[in-house]
This record gives structure tokens, sequence and C-alpha cells, in this order.
């Protein structure tokens, strides 16, 4: 697009915006000023997870106003009504994120996980495992000496909470605590068959290497 042509679609789209946004109550202003900035800060939003679900359906049902403001910052839009999942992907790719290799691995781990189980309950939107299975299975890549520390533990925690990817329940010093995978990690590491995941796996087996990944598109 020439940067005349792109100029004015943007005067259009912040005309287009400003409209819709007047007609928004001072309240609802409020709350849409909060969750863009909150949508900005995490990129990914999952309606089934209780603390976002307000937020997904206030999305929802200012779906064009969203898209036609993240358009004006460069943002492209994503709502998918079938997992409730919102997230937003920067278009100049500003924002990457840096993950090391433990990070990566238990990304690439619990993908696996949420497919094998995704095949075995095809009508659950959520997916449940423990925090035993995923040591299990961290221990199976033969990468790691020995088991991941809660120092550890903790940190790759934030960094999926933060994300909407995961969520706890118990202590991470106990194997019965259960975790709760969205599908908002379809969207983050969109893999069809497991022996693609498998092979990312292998790929670390030959050295330390760290993944450049975009914050809005973690892929």
């Amino acid at each position: 697009m020439l940067r005349n042509d792109f100029a004015c679609n943007k005067n259009e789209l912040m005309k287009n915006m400003s409209q819709a946004y007047l007609l928004l109550s001072e309240k609802r202003k409020e709350e849409f000023s909060r969750i863009l900035n909150r949508l900005l800060a995490v990129n990914f939003i999952c309606g089934g997870r209780k603390r976002d679900r307000e937020d997904y359906y206030f999305i929802s049902e200012n779906e064009q106003l969203f898209k036609d403001f993240l358009m004006m910052l460069d943002y492209d839009f994503h709502l998918y009504k079938a997992d409730r999942v919102i997230y937003i992907h920067n278009l100049n790719n500003y924002n990457h994120l840096n993950l090391n290799q433990m990070q990566t691995i238990v990304l690439l781990l619990l993908r696996k996980l949420y497919f094998q189980k995704s095949q075995e309950l095809q009508d659950t939107e959520f997916i449940h495992i423990s925090l035993g299975e995923l040591h299990s299975e961290i221990e199976a890549t033969g990468i790691y000496n020995e088991r991941l520390k809660k120092t550890d533990l903790k940190n790759i925690y934030h960094f999926l909470s933060r994300y909407n990817i995961c969520e706890r329940i118990g202590d991470l010093n106990e194997d019965d605590t259960r975790l709760i995978i969205y599908p908002t990690i379809n969207y983050i590491l969109p893999i069809q068959k497991i022996d693609e995941i498998n092979q990312r796996i292998q790929q670390y087996k030959k050295g330390d290497h760290d993944e450049n990944i975009n914050e809005s598109e973690t892929d």
C-alpha cells in the first residue's frame, strides 16, 4: 500500500472510530481504555478464564471499535469465538519476547500435552494436567539432569500466567497440583502434529538455544 493510501485509510479509520467511541457511555469509555491497555500488555484474552470473561465479552460487543483502534496502532486483531480467544499481533514485529531454553521446552511440552489430551477429550474447552505429569515430560526429554527447582518453575509460571496460557491450582512443590492449559496455546504454537513438537524439542538436545519470539504471536 502506498504511503498516501495508507494515510487516507487511517484517516477513515480515525473518523469511524471517533464516532463509535462517542456513542459509548462514560463508564464504558473507561472500560474500553482499561481493557485496551490490558490487551496491549498481555496480547491474549481467554474468555473461558474467570478473570478474563467480562473483558472478553466487552471486546466481543465492541469488536469493530477495538479492531479499528488497534489497526491505527499497526496491530492485527483476531477474535476466535469457538475457543473464546482474542489475540493481537504487531504488524511491524516491534514487540519480541526472548524465551530461554527452559521456558521454550516447557511451552512445547504443554502444547504436546494439550494436543494429546484434547484428542482424548474432544468436547473439553480446557485441559487439566498435574504438575507431576509436566515433570515426567521434562525428564523424558533427557535435556535436564535434575528436576526443575521451585524458583525456575515460579519464573516459568509467571510467564505462562501473564500470557493467559496456563493457571495452577495448588503449590509448585506438589506433584498433584493441577495445571489448567487454556486454548490460547493453540495460537501461540499452531502445531498440527505431535512430530512437529518432538522435532523442535530434539533440536534443544544439540545445544543451548534461546528462542526469539514475537510477544503478540509466540510462534
